[in-house]
């Protein structure tokens, strides 16, 4: 927002010019959120994808998953979680806020390794799926797409490709990645590089073919952040109160049985030429 102001006297013009500062805004955030209705941040029941059941409340998502979180975004959060059956906090979904240096930013949901080959497997028409990377072998001066996730002494990664495939469609959903766009180079991005961008190609492709299922979703793969950043574990009893883990019962092992003595009979002593091994030898 900007003023003109007129000075006395040489009739000279000042200009000055007053922006809304971040306190402004974070100010205002507050106050946006204190006005929701406190049924917003009721807390929601998620039964996961093996069956255990939690309630997470949103003190929970601030604590323990995105200390920046909002209010509207835990309820986005908590809500994804539970039409997708995923457990915050076994790492199957996160709540990132990628700009550090500005807490007004908002915050995505990313799933975590392995959500999205379980909730794809979990479709009727899910059908498999082939992936691997595009490298360049520098001698022949070759392009080669290879199955897998290994790449050769004198070859170049490139980037990757996947092919995912549905029972009701004839043709397989088919994708090529750059690894150029997606290197963070950081992570496992620094360690595993053919790996990452191989499933980069392989979540592109299986949200083309099961886009009601992951339309809004991304993978952590995706991210140019540490995903397990702001993720803080449970204690064993920040679990329980959670429901996240049952209570352990202690098991009693079963006693070992000492196998009965051997029942001779009187006949079978009798015959036994041994009967009267060690009691100083043969009677005459």
């Amino acid at each position: 927002m900007g003023f003109t102001s007129r000075a006395g006297g040489n009739g000279a013009t000042t200009t000055t010019t007053t922006t809304q500062g971040r306190s402004f805004v974070t100010q205002s955030r507050q106050q946006n959120e204190a006005m929701q209705p406190a049924v917003s941040s009721a807390p929601v029941e998620i039964e996961a994808m093996d069956g255990q059941r939690m309630t997470v409340t949103f003190d929970d998502v601030r604590n323990f998953i995105c200390k920046e979180a909002t209010i509207a975004e835990c309820r986005i959060f908590l809500e994804t979680c539970k039409q997708y059956h995923l457990n915050p906090f076994t790492k199957e979904c996160y709540l990132i806020h990628y700009d550090t240096k500005n807490s007004d930013s908002a915050s995505t949901i990313v799933l975590g390794k392995t959500c999205y080959m379980k909730m794809a497997e979990a479709h009727p028409q899910y059908d498999g799926f082939e992936a691997g990377v595009i490298v360049m072998d520098e001698a022949a001066g070759e392009l080669i797409h290879r199955e897998g996730s290994i790449v050769y002494q004198g070859e170049t990664l490139v980037g990757g490709w996947a092919k995912t495939y549905r029972k009701d469609r004839s043709r397989p959903f088919y994708e090529e990645v750059n690894f150029s766009e997606y290197d963070a180079k950081k992570s496992l991005w620094v360690t595993k590089p053919a790996t990452m961008i191989r499933k980069v190609a392989l979540v592109h492709t299986l949200r083309e073919a099961f886009p009601a299922t992951f339309g809004g979703l991304i993978d952590e793969s995706e991210v140019p952040v540490d995903v397990e950043a702001g993720f803080r574990e449970l204690s064993a009893e920040e679990a329980a109160a959670a429901g996240t883990v049952p209570p352990r019962r202690r098991i009693q092992k079963p006693k070992k049985e000492e196998p009965a003595p051997l029942a001779v009979e009187a006949d079978e002593v009798e015959g036994d030429p041994f009967a009267n091994a060690g009691t100083g030898g043969d009677e005459q």
